[in-house]
């Protein structure tokens, strides 16, 4: 059974892979500017699959992106959805404060780095994606790795917190 903290991390993440998988193949350039484009239907598929998280790319679809702007949205949106509403006042910001949750976060990226080409091959859905990223981190090879980011010592400013 799963812990609080790392159920938490989970229900984060997934709103950060929701919304990277739509910038991955939604988004156009106009004006040599990048937004994102949701088409009507897919938007309507992810309304009925998604409920909880389609109102994020209603926010943000037709919208000019850039790293700070979807960052703020994606924290806004995280914090909207869970925090106080599915978790208590201020777990949802301890958690994406977390080591756990950079660890997962790092773990993504990396993954979307090794499998960006694959990716680009096909339109896949959020849910495809999911069961791939589930599925590498299950791999031998990652589970090392993973045990190995858990043993790595807090970061220096981390500890500088700390310190008396």
């Amino acid at each position: 059974m799963l812990d609080q903290d790392t159920i938490v991390v989970k229900d984060i993440l997934r709103v950060f892979i929701f919304e990277h998988w739509a910038r991955f193949y939604f988004t156009a350039e106009r004006d040599g500017k990048p937004f994102l484009e949701m088409p009507a239907e897919v938007l309507e598929d992810c309304k009925t699959r998604y409920p909880d998280l389609a109102p994020l790319l209603e926010e943000t679809t037709g919208k000019e992106l850039s790293i700070e702007a979807c960052m703020q949205n994606v924290g806004a949106f995280v914090c909207r959805l869970l925090d106080g509403e599915k978790y208590a006042p201020g777990v949802v910001t301890k958690a994406l404060d977390s080591k756990p949750f950079r660890i997962e976060l790092h773990l993504f990226n990396l993954w979307l780095q090794g499998h960006e080409t694959y990716l680009d091959e096909r339109q896949l859905s959020y849910d495809d994606w999911l069961e791939m990223f589930a599925n590498w981190k299950l791999m031998d090879k990652v589970q090392e790795f993973i045990a190995k980011l858990k043993q790595t010592p807090p970061a220096a400013e981390e500890k500088a917190k700390t310190t008396h």
